[in-house]
């Protein structure tokens, strides 16, 4: 009996582990690491303007296209929370999650291909994705702890997400240092 308590334990902190850092977690960073490129985004925008105009981007909507790239996650976690309760219901809070990981893994791609592509949009569509990822995390990640953990313990292994957040984001400003 012992055992399988332990056993519980340990699949039960390996859950939280793995529904943290695969949610949550990635929340906090993307929260906070978009001011360590911002001179590098923001110059690549102006470059991949010139490359197709022939001329830089006028100086004042510089800052308003970095000001649409940042404010595209939030609006993607507005949208990402209205599409968390009907995937939760429809495929389950598990299988949520791990669907959830196509809107992170076609955000990176697009990331990592903008540069190659010359195309700052995939940027601001990357950071709109990451968001919808990170709306659905943090409304389907507790549900699924809440409903992992027994009954004892479903408050501490609740909190477990706002934990992760917090350390998304110190990751993300330690990452962002020079």
């Amino acid at each position: 009996m012992r055992a399988l308590r332990l056993f519980q334990g340990r699949v039960l902190l390996l859950t939280i582990c793995a529904a943290g850092i695969g949610g949550t977690f990635q929340f906090g960073y993307n929260l906070s690491i978009i001011n360590a490129p911002t001179s590098h985004i923001q110059e690549f925008t102006n470059e991949t303007w010139r490359m197709r105009t022939g001329r830089p981007l006028p100086d004042h909507l510089v800052p308003l296209v970095w000001s649409l790239i940042v404010s595209l996650h939030p609006v993607g976690g507005l949208l990402g929370a209205l599409l968390a309760g009907p995937l939760a219901i429809t495929l389950g809070r598990k299988k949520s999650l791990l669907v959830n990981n196509i809107f992170v893994v076609a955000a990176a791609t697009l990331f990592g291909f903008s540069r190659r592509a010359g195309s700052f949009e995939m940027i601001m569509l990357g950071r709109l994705l990451v968001g919808v990822s990170a709306g659905v995390s943090m409304n389907v990640q507790p549900m699924y702890l809440g409903e992992s953990a027994p009954k004892e313990l479903r408050g501490a292994v609740a909190m477990t997400s706002a934990i992760f957040t917090a350390l998304g984001i110190v990751m993300g400003q330690v990452v962002g240092l020079r």
